[in-house]
């Protein structure tokens, strides 16, 4: 039982199989329930971080709902995170960066204290639909399908559709929506690389690394080999690494990025990147077998084709910087000056997750729950409040990323060469007012993620 229990941490995004009696196949479709119910049940007591706060007065016979059983289960408010689903490849297909989506990340806003909601685009994907159409950064849309967006109908409007148009407008200078133009959208499968951006910016006889990285995902860590190897034939004397729509990934990936970054004696001493923090259950089996420097326990920097050999990093965030892309900040600053610039503090997620799936049981149901904290070489942890910018700077969407016009990067350039910027050249139409109200976006939730690869952890 315990040699099941462990090792479903080595193939977390592999079906596992459990010993099951000989009459599970016999159970009738109307208690199909029961069977994903004891799934999760079981899994949930075992592996969950907080099991110990599972309330036991539950009858899985009378849990007719499976999701709302795991909802049950679940910590909070703390655990904000964790999250089931009954389609483990669409889960899986998200991990790489393959979804069915329109390819426009935005940002909701409530207008002038008002009811009306506007949506202005951040980012984005290259081929995907709404690049088709023309939409970019900085784009207003203030109608779906020809009703106006208020707090009221904004989630049914937007989320879970197949298709729609949004009509667009710009601002006068009484901050009234002036009608444009309406744009059709269908949303498609596309695969996002989430190296959205590379540069590398001359200003003031200085040479900058740029580079926009919107996910951790572990089949493009090649390519972000390459793009460090740009940086480093380019003679870079800095980097800026901008993060503030990266809502994490695989914690393989975050030690990577971070290996080629750090100082070259970090890499060579194979330093402590993070200790990871599991339930009691995890925490002493895995100090009993291997030890107190056991793989499962505490991860180390690692030598990459390519280091910067960096002494300070410059990073970019929003409240869309969590999980894995905090981890790299958290991890990095035991060892190099760390300067965050950003609009807002980080999302505040210092745990990650496994994938859990058991075909026999639960069928094409999958389980992320949080399985582990994350600290750093010096025992931080607990940042739930996220990262404080050390400059605090708008991500206004005025301007394209990557360009000396655009305020974050702006900035950032500015520390690093002495020099002020020149102020941003605001493009005509996209003036956005200051008093308007984010609107938290539910589902990005779900995308902040840290969690571990089969590979990740060392098998028995």
């Amino acid at each position: 039982m315990v040699y099941r229990r462990i090792s479903l941490f080595f193939i977390p995004v592999l079906s596992v199989l459990l010993f099951a009696s000989c009459n599970d196949d016999d159970v009738s479709p109307d208690q199909q329930y029961l069977k994903i119910n004891e799934f999760i049940w079981e899994e949930m007591n075992d592996v969950y971080l907080w099991e110990d706060l599972i309330p036991q007065n539950i009858d899985l016979k009378t849990e007719t709902d499976s999701k709302q059983l795991f909802e049950k289960l679940l910590y909070l408010p703390t655990d904000r995170w964790s999250y089931i689903t009954d389609d483990y490849q669409g889960l899986i297909d998200g991990f790489n960066g393959i979804e069915k989506d329109f390819g426009h990340q935005y940002k909701l806003y409530a207008l002038f204290n008002s009811d009306q909601v506007v949506g202005i685009v951040k980012y984005v994907v290259p081929g995907s639909p709404a690049s088709d159409v023309g939409i970019k950064r900085g784009d207003l849309f203030y109608k779906v399908n020809g009703t106006i967006l208020n707090k009221s109908n904004f989630e049914h409007l937007l989320y879970g559709q197949d298709s729609y148009t949004l009509s667009f407008g710009t601002f006068d200078v009484d901050e009234n929506v002036i009608p444009g133009t309406d744009k059709s959208l269908t949303s498609r499968v596309i695969t996002e690389n989430p190296i959205h951006l590379s540069k590398t910016i001359e200003f003031e006889g200085k040479k900058i690394g740029y580079l926009a990285y919107n996910r951790f995902i572990s089949k493009y860590d090649d390519s972000l080999v390459n793009v460090m190897q740009k940086f480093k034939n380019d003679n870079i004397t800095d980097l800026v690494l901008d993060l503030r729509y990266n809502p994490g990934g695989a914690v393989t990936s975050a030690i990577n990025l971070s290996s080629m970054i750090a100082p070259s004696s970090v890499i060579q001493n194979k330093s402590v990147f993070s200790r990871l923090q599991w339930n009691k259950k995890y925490a002493d089996h895995f100090l009993q077998e291997e030890g107190a420097n056991s793989e499962n326990l505490v991860s180390h920097f690692n030598i990459q084709e390519v280091n910067l050999n960096l002494n300070r990093v410059y990073i970019l965030i929003t409240a869309n910087t969590a999980s894995a892309s905090e981890a790299v900040i958290n991890s990095l600053d035991p060892y190099m000056e760390v300067v965050v610039i950003g609009s807002e503090n980080s999302s505040g997620k210092y745990v990650g997750s496994v994938t859990i799936h058991d075909e026999k049981k639960g069928g094409n149901w999958a389980m992320q729950p949080i399985v582990f904290k994350n600290a750093n070489a010096d025992g931080v942890t607990d940042y739930a409040n996220g990262f404080t910018p050390d400059y605090l700077i708008e991500d206004d969407f005025n301007a394209p990323l990557g360009t000396l016009a655009e305020d974050m990067l702006s900035k950032a350039v500015e520390l690093i060469t002495g020099q002020i910027v020149a102020e941003p050249a605001r493009i005509e139409g996209k003036f956005i007012p200051d008093n308007m109200t984010p609107i938290s976006d539910i589902q990005a939730e779900r995308k902040k993620e840290m969690y571990l690869n089969p590979t990740d952890l060392s098998a028995f």
